[in-house]
């Protein structure tokens, strides 16, 4: 095997722990969700600071090639989705720790517990992240497409959220001087953050297109 090819597939593993990494972080954090018991904040901290650790290396890695052996065609294309795909992740993971600060508020300041659509969300963009992974790891733009439209329930589930969560009761407090907010506000901005964690599997999904389409 040659050197080049060597390393390709040394990045493409890299790129696979750090895929797995990211989920894993999803799936802490929606249990979190499932079971307000649990204390995942430190675990998934750790979690948090080695995903970024892992995007750095990968990056480097990425200029290196680029720079060192200049790859065109397939190969160029292979080593761009790589960078896209480890942003995504890296925002994913982002995403997963503002859920968790947005849970810990709601518990702090209300007696709200997560909608059961919340829950909902968190199950099917754990499930959009995995398949838009196992998508780009096999280069299977079948399955990419498959995910990627996931996007859809997620995003009407998102929209549900809203329309529950204020409903005119909570807005006559709110104008009677008497709110209780902090739970529905937070609900608001964790369905939010579910729904960007799903924007950014599409995104990946995306990457799988580019990578194994048709090009000129």
């Amino acid at each position: 095997m040659r050197r080049f090819d060597q390393e390709l597939s040394e990045l493409h593993h890299q790129l696979i722990e750090m895929g797995t990494l990211a989920e894993s972080m999803v799936t802490t954090v929606v249990k979190a969700l499932e079971d307000l018991t649990l204390d995942v904040e430190d675990s998934l901290q750790a979690s948090e600071n080695m995903l970024d650790e892992m995007q750095n290396t990968i990056d480097r890695e990425v200029v290196r090639i680029l720079t060192v052996y200049s790859p065109v065609a397939t190969d160029l294309r292979y080593v761009l989705t790589v960078s896209h795909v480890t942003s995504s992740l890296e925002r994913i993971g982002d995403q997963t720790t503002n859920v968790l600060g947005l849970l810990q508020l709601m518990m702090a300041r209300s007696t709200t517990k997560p909608e059961p659509r919340i829950i909902q969300m968190g199950q099917a963009v754990t499930e959009m992240l995995h398949g838009a992974i196992g998508a780009y790891i096999n280069s299977d733009e079948k399955e990419a497409e498959k995910y990627r439209n996931r996007d859809e329930y997620v995003d009407s589930l998102n929209d549900q959220i809203m329309r529950e969560v204020l409903s005119e009761e909570v807005a006559l407090e709110a104008l009677k001087g008497e709110p209780n907010i902090a739970g529905p506000l937070a609900q608001i901005l964790i369905a939010r953050a579910l729904e960007r964690i799903g924007d950014q599997a599409c995104n990946i999904c995306d990457q799988v297109h580019l990578l194994v389409g048709d090009h000129p």
